[in-house]
């Protein structure tokens, strides 16, 4: 069973809606989440007793307030908007309920696989950046082909440039508070950098520059840090800041940091987003209805609704967004119950705040690798300690 949940896990951080397209893989939520439901659903089959319900109580309540919401689109006659409820709120918690339930030794590989997708998307991500070329373009990929290479953004494996970076701001805020090695911290921690460059994604490049400066201060105030380890630090941290100067202005990768005005049409999209709700009737205001995505969009002049609890009252409504709020909160808290304080500051500001600077909040993928990090790196981390024990 184990083997088959690797699989399912490759399957959906792979094959994204972009990917799907050019491979020929028509409906792609459910080729991607498909091994992942049947392994959930063989695990709560053999819980005869429903354990599970009680150790997941969180996750359960997500997908019970999915199954309201399924309820309400059929009553409203929104029968097209029901998968996007079970790819949003379903699929991440079947997700969680079935990593949750795996030994440690199955959460390292799962680990592994996801150092491997980091690796993976900054390669892509790199060779897409030097080349001017979307390999796996999304639907919206031609506005970051332009003749100026500064302006141009990689689409990885997951589409959307700021999807990509955000599921990378993830990945590498579990990176920077596990137990690897320093070296392999530093590899990884580089490598993510890079591809947020290549995505040139502004918010998310400035947020972890100021998580590494904060990282570095933190790791020299350490009274077990020597000073040769504090020297090589500083060092780093000068010379890396060089490396990125230089690949913006010369190379033109994350150029839109340095190139663009700091008030451009993208962060004034941002700053407009909230006449979307101007474009609602008070019904859809408060049940929600995502047929209003586009339309809203057209009438904002953006390429979509660039802010995640906008997207999510647009979706469900004004009530049940304070309920997803609600329920958000208690599964993070949970989840993150095991963390000291900077840990939970590192996570929620590489992921919570990343996330809030667009709409990738709204969508699946991010919660999914959030979830598999927070599982897979924590067991990691439990191994390691008990071999240095």
């Amino acid at each position: 069973m184990k083997y088959i949940l690797y699989l399912g896990i490759i399957v959906y951080l792979y094959v994204s809606t972009s990917v799907a397209a050019v491979i020929g893989i028509k409906q792609v939520g459910s080729f991607s989440s498909l091994i992942i439901v049947g392994v959930f659903l063989t695990t709560f089959l053999i819980d005869i007793r429903y354990k599970l319900m009680f150790k997941f109580k969180q996750e359960f309540y997500i997908v019970l307030l999915a199954l309201l919401l399924i309820a309400i689109k059929i009553l409203l006659g929104q029968f097209d908007q029901i998968n996007g409820v079970i790819f949003f709120f379903i699929v991440p918690m079947m997700l969680s309920i079935t990593i949750g339930q795996q030994n440690e030794i199955t959460k390292k590989v799962v680990r592994n696989i996801i150092l491997f997708f980091l690796f993976s998307e900054f390669s892509l991500a790199l060779f897409e950046n030097l080349n001017s070329i979307n390999i796996f373009p999304s639907a919206e990929s031609n506005k970051y082909v332009t003749i100026t290479k500064w302006n141009f953004r990689s689409t990885g494996f997951l589409g959307h440039p700021l999807n990509n970076a955000l599921c990378v701001s993830i990945i590498m805020g579990f990176i920077a508070i596990s137990n690897l090695k320093a070296k392999y911290k530093i590899f990884f921690l580089t490598l993510g950098y890079i591809a947020l460059l290549c995505f040139n994604a502004r918010s998310a490049i400035l947020i972890w520059s100021g998580l590494v400066v904060i990282y570095i201060v933190r790791v020299l105030k350490d009274k077990n840090t020597g000073k040769i380890a504090s020297l090589l630090l500083i060092l780093f941290l000068c010379l890396g800041s060089s490396v990125v100067y230089h690949l913006a202005t010369d190379y033109g990768i994350g150029g839109r940091l340095v190139k663009s005005e700091i008030v451009d049409g993208s962060a004034q999209t941002r700053l407009d987003v909230f006449k979307a709700f101007s474009y609602l009737d008070t019904a859809d205001f408060l049940i929600g209805n995502s047929a209003n995505y586009l339309p809203i969009t057209k009438k904002l002049g953006a390429g979509g609704i660039e802010n995640s609890y906008v997207v999510l009252i647009v979706n469900y409504g004004l009530m049940m967004f304070f309920v997803i709020l609600l329920l958000y909160y208690l599964l993070i808290s949970k989840l993150l119950r095991q963390h000291n304080l900077f840990n939970k500051f590192i996570i929620f500001v590489s992921f919570i705040l990343v996330g809030s600077t667009n709409n990738s909040l709204a969508g699946a993928i991010p919660w999914a690798v959030f979830i598999i990090c927070l599982y897979s790196f924590q067991a990691a981390d439990k191994i390691e300690v008990k071999k240095e024990n």
